[in-house]
């Protein structure tokens, strides 16, 4: 068993989370103090626009407060051994009030997409309006900020590295930004937006409205992050997405009920990594994440994932072999358009119940902005790659055949696959003689095989009318087709697990990786796992014991978890 290091309470309001620190919540002649109890070596300093300006036009770093030196407080980091990183906000940020604006510029009130006033409880129970991004003062505003804050770092040296953040939380599986609005500020810079893209009196379908929404959305994003980059310079480094844990409407609602749990707030995290996105519960006090919460934040998020995304090389390239970095079998694409809500999803073809009951979180969500960093993080061979049809540009075209032609696999839904890029595939099989066989599985599916390389079709469209236990049956009948090394945990529900992985090391060399699995049990009832043990796994190590009971015997692991207990296993893996 080991003992966790406890956070003192008079620093919950100033270490909020995940090594963040709130500078602005605790008096300057205390930041040594502070920095020197706290047990992380990196510190992440999010930037209180607001703090450092009431009007928007005039600074303050140090002229009246010594509270907003950030100099003096990146040199007591580094005195102290600790290396400082700072988060810009480049969309309103929930754990600000105001959302992060100066007072004065805090005018109109932003709507979600439903068209209500954002609603968010912080850490200290504070309810955070957000305001508009999309008032032009408030662009103008925060350009005058960045450029102080740049030329702030260049005069005094200060070589910390400067991370822009986009702020967002989970609702309905999806990630939605803080700078989403519909408020009246909105539709004025959109209806400009669209008077220079439309000609006089020309009307807009719905989808074409949507998709025009998306786009100006977007470019809107783009103009924060593009004048950030542009006057920090070299300090920065590059744009984050950050989910805030319990951030969404319905976590507002059920927070202000009561009727939250943390398994409320353990599923978004468990989103987030699954989506290559830094999940943070600065917004949750540390009474709410007590427990397994706590350890599933520390060990997965902490000390392991986040310490990845901010390495020098960028996310997706953390060189470090001791260091253990998500286990995916599956690449699942996803596009983010605006529009591809209206397409055939993964949710109706209920592939994320199958994966999820069978594989855990064990795979990653592509979108089109991360499809390239992906792409050159690691070998084709290594994953089952999914796309939808409808998504199918020449981008994703060119992508499935390199992927198919490099020994990798794909699974392609048809559905809404255009007739051109279906006339491209078949040409692509006649010019390379390549056979297709066809079974029929309750739809019609096309196997296509090229050296070590696969490709199947399924015709998700006549998927539509299957009960959930006759798609988990199709899903499995397809996966099976593939070879996946994996040990599934038998009796998992209610409890939560992560895979990770990371290479043997000189004195492992018996084995080809070693696999560590984080178990923790959320509820309230003593739960009881087994995991039958191929010929290609062996029990390495067992640590991190709390409230458990673990047994091994030939071939089979059996674990025993009370109420609020964890244990992490590592496995030996090898041919």
């Amino acid at each position: 068993m080991t003992l966790t290091t406890p956070v003192p309470r008079d620093l919950d309001t100033v270490f909020p989370g995940e090594n963040w620190f709130f500078y602005w919540k605790t008096s300057a002649s205390l930041w040594r103090n502070k920095l020197q109890e706290f047990p992380g070596t990196k510190i992440i300093i999010p930037l209180n626009w607001s703090f450092h300006t009431e009007t928007g036009d005039q600074f303050d770093f140090d002229e009246h407060r010594p509270e907003t030196n950030l100099k003096k407080l990146a040199e007591i980091a580094l005195e102290v051994g600790k290396q400082v990183i700072f988060f810009l906000p480049l969309t309103p940020a929930p754990f600000l009030p105001n959302g992060g604006l100066p007072h004065l510029l805090a005018r109109g009130l932003a709507l979600n997409h439903e068209n209500m006033a954002y609603g968010i409880i912080d850490s200290d129970d504070n309810l955070i309006k957000i305001y508009s991004f999309f008032d032009p003062r408030v662009f103008e505003a925060f350009e005058r900020f960045v450029k102080k804050l740049g030329n702030y770092f260049s005069t005094n040296k200060i070589a910390a590295d400067v991370w822009g953040i986009r702020c967002g939380y989970f609702q309905d599986g999806r990630l939605r930004s803080f700078l989403e609005d519909s408020s009246k500020s909105f539709d004025n810079a959109f209806t400009r937006y669209l008077a220079g893209k439309t000609r006089e009196g020309e009307a807009l379908s719905p989808i074409e409205e949507k998709q025009n929404s998306f786009e100006f959305n977007k470019t809107i994003q783009d103009l924060y992050c593009t004048i950030a980059k542009d006057s920090i310079g070299p300090n920065f480094e590059g744009v984050l997405d950050v989910a805030f844990l319990g951030g969404g409407t319905s976590k507002f609602l059920k927070r202000l009920s009561g009727t939250i749990s943390t398994t409320d707030y353990s599923s978004e995290l468990f989103e987030a990594l699954a989506k290559d996105i830094i999940p943070s519960s600065v917004l949750l006090s540390h009474r709410l994440k007590k427990g397994v919460l706590n350890r599933e934040l520390n060990d997965l998020v902490a000390n392991s994932y986040l310490p990845a995304r901010l390495s020098a090389n960028m996310a997706y390239e953390y060189d470090d072999i001791s260091v253990f970095s998500a286990l995916s079998f599956f690449k699942v694409y996803e596009r983010i358009d605006g529009v591809s809500s209206l397409f055939q999803s993964w949710e109706q073809l209920h592939l994320w119940s199958y994966l999820n009951s069978t594989f855990g979180w064990s795979y990653k969500i592509i979108t089109s902005d991360t499809l390239k960093l992906h792409e050159n993080k690691s070998p084709y061979q290594e994953h089952v790659h999914l796309f939808h049809g409808h998504d199918v540009d020449r981008t994703i075209f060119n992508h499935i055949l390199k992927t198919f032609m490099n020994g990798g696999r794909v699974i392609l839904n048809r559905s809404g696959l255009s007739e051109d890029f279906n006339r491209r595939f078949e040409t692509f099989f006649l010019e390379n003689s390549l056979v297709v066989e066809k079974v029929n599985f309750k739809t019609q599916i096309q196997n296509i095989n090229l050296g070590e390389g696969r490709l199947v079709f399924i015709d998700g469209d006549y998927l539509g009318d299957l009960k959930e236990s006759e798609y988990l049956e199709f899903w499995t009948k397809i996966v099976e087709t593939f070879t996946i090394v994996h040990v599934p945990i038998q009796n998992a529900e209610g409890i939560d697990y992560y895979w990770r992985t990371r290479p043997s090391s000189t004195n492992e060399l018996k084995y080809e990786e070693v696999r560590r699995l984080s178990l923790y049990n959320p509820t309230s009832y003593r739960k009881k796992i087994k995991m039958s043990l191929s010929k290609n796994f062996v029990v390495y190590k067992v640590i991190d014991e709390i409230n458990v009971v673990v047994q091994t015997f030939p071939n089979e692991l059996e674990i025993e978890l009370s109420p609020e207990g964890s244990v992490i296993v590592d496995f030996g893996v090898f041919s």
